[in-house]
């Protein structure tokens, strides 16, 4: 099967924020530039898929999922993807990139259904047989739509800081669609929102001593399972991703702040300022002082 790769240009403005919304209504193919609903491709962002009526049938990495009004779930960057058939579909498709928004995901990470839902659900999709993705139906549903209609109207390609509304309701959605997913009480999503729980912890409490056994019971996994989950879904194992959460607060405190560089050690969690200073260095390229005072 051939994949094509989704052009950029047509859904980010070059000198705005990554951040696009797209609409599907029926059936009729090609309904917006650079539309490949119904073509299998991949693209360097990631995409929001809100379904709010109809359904299908979604291939997505070799596997086909039946998906119906109030399926939500993301498609991450580089993920092949494409409907094989859709019967009176319509939804939202939110575009961004998360690598230009990761001031806001970080701390939308203090979420552990952030977590689990845009980090974790997609890992374990396959495995899971689509049954962790996210179905919200009622009044959930209601509102929800409201919150797109309006991130709709908003878009206006032309209109001085259009782009930045897009942005605010695309924040507003994705904590709505956090908070949402972390009420679910099926055992899989359970288990990712302990994941979840985790990461949100490690960002929130970066000055606790922290070890390998605690993170574990923290998730009900062994280490031996832990260390590999995480890794595949952050690229780094538990410790360092501690280490490299305390070292962007450390940059942040040299930013902003006087307190020594022993104090600002011990402030993010660091209880040797040689070890500090050398982990510092390797991962800035300088070291806390000269970054300091650039």
């Amino acid at each position: 099967m051939q994949t094509v790769r989704a052009n950029r240009q047509d859904f980010f403005h070059p000198e705005c924020c990554p951040i696009a919304l797209r609409t599907i209504q029926g059936d009729i193919p090609e309904q917006h530039e650079g539309d490949l609903t119904d073509i299998c491709h991949t693209h360097d962002f990631s995409e929001l898929i809100i379904i709010t009526e109809g359904g299908g049938t979604h291939w997505i990495d070799g596997e086909s999922y039946q998906v119906s009004a109030g399926d939500i779930f993301l498609i991450q960057g580089n993920t092949a993807h494409y409907f094989l058939k859709r019967s009176h579909l319509s939804m939202f498709n939110i575009m961004f990139d998360d690598s230009y928004l990761k001031e806001h995901l970080r701390s939308l990470r203090s979420l552990s259904g952030f977590n689990a839902f845009f980090l974790f659900e997609p890992s374990y999709r396959k495995s899971h047989k689509f049954r962790s993705r996210l179905h919200v139906t009622g009044e959930t549903m209601c509102t929800l739509r409201q919150i797109l209609q309006q991130m709709a109207s908003g878009q206006n390609k032309n209109a001085p800081g259009a782009d930045l509304l897009l942005l605010a309701k695309a924040l507003e959605i994705f904590v709505f669609i956090s908070r949402e997913y972390s009420k679910n009480k099926d055992p899989m999503v359970r288990s990712l929102h302990r994941l979840g729980q985790l990461i949100s912890r490690l960002e929130s409490c970066y000055k606790e001593e922290w070890t390998i056994a605690r993170m574990s019971r923290l998730v009900s996994m062994a280490p031996s399972t832990l260390i590999p989950v995480f890794k595949k879904v952050t690229g780094y194992s538990p410790v360092d991703y501690l280490i490299r959460v305390r070292l962007s607060k450390a940059a942040e405190l040299l930013s902003r702040e006087e307190l020594s560089i022993s104090d600002i050690s011990r402030e993010c969690g660091f209880a040797d300022s040689n070890y500090f200073s050398r982990q510092f260095r390797c991962h800035y390229g300088v070291s806390p002082r000269d970054y300091r005072r650039h």
